[in-house]
């Protein structure tokens, strides 16, 4: 039976891969909550302009559109640093999947010399099995030979 030296590593390097994809998934799963976030605050400095606007059409009084601006301008800052979060995390994101590729890349390595192993295994075992039955051939040619020269005696 065929046994490759290296499977220790090879089960290690697989090891590695599956934790990297696990980290790339709670990565994505945190650029997705992050992005969402983002999403609602972009939604809601949109809905309050659309408010400030309604309002400032009916008539609003100069302290009300002081408190519009400031929360607005607390929105602002929000979206700004949450943009921030998300590049990071993007970033992240890309690191990690550079770090899943190269152990991929080195996952493979090992497998295609596993599969080139296992098919000079196989080969070798092809041929001795072919040799044992060419001796087999011989061995019965023989034998009908001498029986059949020790009959015409």
């Amino acid at each position: 039976m065929y046994t490759f030296k290296l499977q220790a590593v090879l089960d290690h390097r697989q090891f590695i891969e599956d934790n990297l994809k696990k980290e790339l998934a709670e990565i994505r799963q945190q650029e997705t909550a992050v992005q969402q976030q983002l999403d609602s605050l972009t939604g809601k400095e949109m809905n309050t302009f659309a408010a400030l606007k309604q309002k400032q059409a009916n008539g609003l009084s100069s302290d009300q559109v002081v408190v519009y601006h400031a929360y607005l301008k607390r929105l602002s800052e929000r979206i700004t640093s949450q943009q921030t979060v998300v590049i990071e995390i993007k970033e992240q994101a890309a690191e990690k999947e550079d770090e899943l590729l190269e152990a991929m890349k080195k996952r493979q390595i090992l497998e295609r010399l596993k599969d080139q192993g296992l098919d000079r295994y196989n080969q070798v075992m092809l041929k001795k099995e072919m040799n044992f039955i060419d001796e087999i051939a011989v061995n019965q040619f023989a034998r009908k030979t001498i029986e059949q020269s020790g009959d015409s005696e």
